[in-house]
């Protein structure tokens, strides 16, 4: 037990892990019938874009950002008491938003906002403690994602038509948060591994992602625009010019990381992957707001495609960091980065009609075997004591 909550990647990493191999599955049952599930919040699609947003990325988020502090600030890392009542209020907001009581949702939503201001809580504590005025955005996203999900909560019982703004914001929110926080790991790595593949009387010529300049600056306005847009409802023609406007500049943006000279390491490929699914994410919405495609398709490619895939990109890495192994991946791990990209592409393309049920059992079943596949690599690192002392999560 000890061993488990000394680091904050160990519980909450796992808690998402399990998570997404039984609520995926569960709702693939519940939207082709073969399943019922409780009107948690009034509709068994709300659980399932609240559980995604807040439950599955709320604790990657979680395990990411209190690992990732001790490195920003130099101080030593949360573990013991904090990250046990973490993993508690965690857990006990997904067991508890099964029911259809009322009286056990009101202990489940306590639980649910809980995490969140606890989280945010530990994280400016280390933050502001350490003056490290670099990552006050992060607090700042931290803390509108708790306010989204206290928004979403109220919009539920009152009936308020803000309960949609509300998971949008959330859904917005953890992009933007994958934005910053890949944006300065994917170049970061990228430019790493590139440096140890060259020889030393290569390396000067060797052409290397760039440091975060102007144009990395403008992509993020670009994005934060078209959220803002797209989440405000403005004229469909705006948030289409916009959405094309920042898709493309992200596709640049990817391009000058030299993600193509990665494939040899699944490690460094998979960040990729992961990011080029924000480009296509924002392109899919901006065709779907001037009826175009099905919106649903621009939902899945930021949630089954970025997210999911940073998370396990994101995790393995830490994981085997935090613990003293090498950084290279796994048949297992490789096969996880596979699956999941998969099980994304037929969640996204099943959302234009042909074929859907059966593309959806297709996605379900590689997503599940996917994080299967990371969780039996996994498990046992996350659990068992570091094969080293354990190193640094390498941040930029």
């Amino acid at each position: 037990m000890p061993l488990l909550f000394s680091y904050a990647f160990r519980p909450l990493f796992l808690l998402a892990t399990l998570y997404a191999i039984v609520a995926v599955p569960a709702w693939t049952a519940a939207w082709l019938g073969w399943l019922r599930l409780p009107d948690s919040f009034g509709s068994p699609m709300w659980w399932h874009a609240h559980e995604m947003i807040y439950g599955f990325a709320g604790a990657a988020i979680g395990g990411f950002s209190l690992t990732a502090v001790a490195t920003w600030t130099k101080r030593p890392p949360v573990s013991g008491a904090p990250l046990i009542a973490l993993s508690v209020l965690w857990l006990t907001a997904r067991l508890l938003f099964v029911s259809s009581s009322t009286e056990v949702l009101a202990l489940a939503v306590a639980a649910d906002l809980g995490y969140g201001t606890l989280l945010a809580a530990i994280m400016t504590r280390e933050v502001v403690g350490a003056r490290n005025g670099r990552n006050y955005k992060v607090l700042l996203l931290l803390a509108s994602l708790l306010l989204t999900n206290a928004l979403f909560f109220g919009g539920v019982w009152r009936g308020g038509t803000w309960a949609q703004v509300a998971l949008w914001s959330g859904l917005w929110l953890v992009v933007v948060l994958i934005n910053l926080i890949a944006g300065r790991i994917v170049p970061a790595f990228t430019r790493n591994w590139l440096q140890l593949q060259s020889a030393p009387h290569e390396r000067a010529a060797t052409k290397l992602p760039p440091a975060f300049d102007g144009f990395d600056l403008l992509c993020t306005w670009l994005m934060v625009a078209f959220a803002t847009l797209h989440v405000g409802q403005a004229p469909s023609a705006w948030v289409a010019s916009v959405g094309v406007a920042a898709s493309a500049a992200f596709f640049v943006r990817l391009a000058r990381w030299r993600g193509t000279r990665t494939a040899r390491e699944p490690l460094v490929w998979v960040l990729h992957v992961a990011f080029a699914w924000l480009p296509i994410g924002f392109l899919l919405l901006a065709l779907a707001a001037i009826g175009w495609l099905p919106r649903s398709a621009g939902v899945h490619a930021l949630t089954s495609g970025a997210i999911a895939t940073m998370v396990v990109a994101v995790a393995g890495r830490a994981a085997l960091g935090h613990t003293g192994r090498p950084l290279e991946s796994h048949p297992l791990l490789t096969a996880a980065y596979i699956l999941i990209t998969m099980a994304a592409i037929a969640r996204v393309a099943a959302t234009f009609g042909l074929a859907a049920r059966v593309l959806l059992v297709l996605s379900a079943t590689a997503w599940c075997l996917g994080f299967a596949c990371f969780a039996w690599r996994y498990v046992p690192i996350l659990t068992q004591r570091s094969a080293e002392p354990p190193g640094s999560l390498p941040t930029a």
